[in-house]
């Protein structure tokens, strides 16, 4: 049975997850014991690079019984909290190495690897979600982070379709910037249907042909999106119509940030575009180095 998971898609929940994890943790030691504060400082560091996908599945392995043994340090024996946040990393490990969005993912060839989500993740996610829930309902314990983690892995992004599915959109990007490669890295890692979008630099003759040269000297030099309709978009709107051509949590990542008043999203896109080349290392060719079924997808 597949699923729309994608390797971005579970490194945003991963991210979320341990990073609050990471929180609690430093929360916690605050007026601990001795012993505890240690091993909530262990904690949060293990949870911080399981955050990240630095060496996520050890990390992940090692923060599972250190929970367990603050848990026990604190007095919790039963079914508390700790022991479902250990529970939710197990569930972790079920998963494949390194999704796109881990550190550990960095610099290969191709963004996706071979990650997949297990059906049989999913569907220990759900068991554990109503566990959780029974928890909550007959005893004081909240386990709220572990539950959302559950109800995170049990939903499933094919249930929020990508807008635009069955067209083709063209997205040109500033070919000398590394954050634009990246950019279009995850737009081809994310893209399940495999057709959504075409790229091309915007120093290609591809661009050139599409408008003319007036038009060109008006667009900034990043990213620009021409819808199905002909649209198009820059700057802010369109990164969030790129979100919303991924589905899944990105779609609901793009309405988010489109909610947001257009004068402040494009602020912080032209904030980051300022810097870009000074943060991110130039890449060597105009086309990132893909393997060839998504490198067939590049126009010169």
């Amino acid at each position: 049975m597949g699923n729309g998971w994608t390797g971005g898609q579970y490194s945003i929940v991963r991210a979320c997850a341990c990073s609050a994890l990471a929180v609690r943790c430093a929360v916690h030691a605050i007026g601990a014991s001795a012993w505890e504060c240690a091993l909530l400082a262990v904690g949060c560091a293990l949870a911080l690079s399981t955050a990240i996908g630095l060496h996520e599945r050890a990390s992940a392995m090692l923060l599972a019984p250190t929970l367990i043994a603050v848990g026990f340090l604190g007095g919790e024996r039963g079914p508390g909290q700790v022991h479902w946040l250990a529970l939710a990393l197990m569930l972790h490990l079920g998963t494949s190495r390194a999704p796109f969005g881990a550190w550990d993912a960095r610099g290969r060839i191709d963004p996706r690897g071979a990650w997949r989500m297990p059906s049989a993740v999913q569907i220990a996610a759900l068991l554990f979600l109503i566990g959780a829930l029974a928890t909550f309902v007959l005893s004081r314990s909240r386990p709220y982070l572990a539950a959302f983690w559950y109800a995170a892995l049990a939903w499933d992004p094919a249930w929020i379709p990508a807008r635009g599915v069955g067209s083709t959109e063209r997205v040109y990007y500033d070919g000398a910037c590394g954050l634009c490669h990246g950019v279009v890295r995850l737009v081809l890692a994310e893209d399940r249907s495999g057709v959504r979008f075409r790229c091309a630099p915007l120093q290609g003759e591809t661009f050139a042909r599409a408008l003319d040269a007036r038009a060109r000297q008006a667009l900034p030099d990043s990213v620009v999106v021409v819808s199905a309709a002909g649209e198009v978009l820059t700057r802010s709107n369109a990164i969030v119509h790129l979100l919303a051509g991924l589905g899944g949590l990105w779609r609901l990542l793009g309405l988010a940030l489109h909610a947001l008043p257009r004068p402040l999203r494009d602020f912080g896109y032209d904030s980051v575009a300022r810097v870009r080349k000074r943060v991110f290392a130039a890449p060597a060719e105009l086309c990132p180095l893909l393997p060839p079924d998504l490198a067939a997808r590049f126009d010169p």
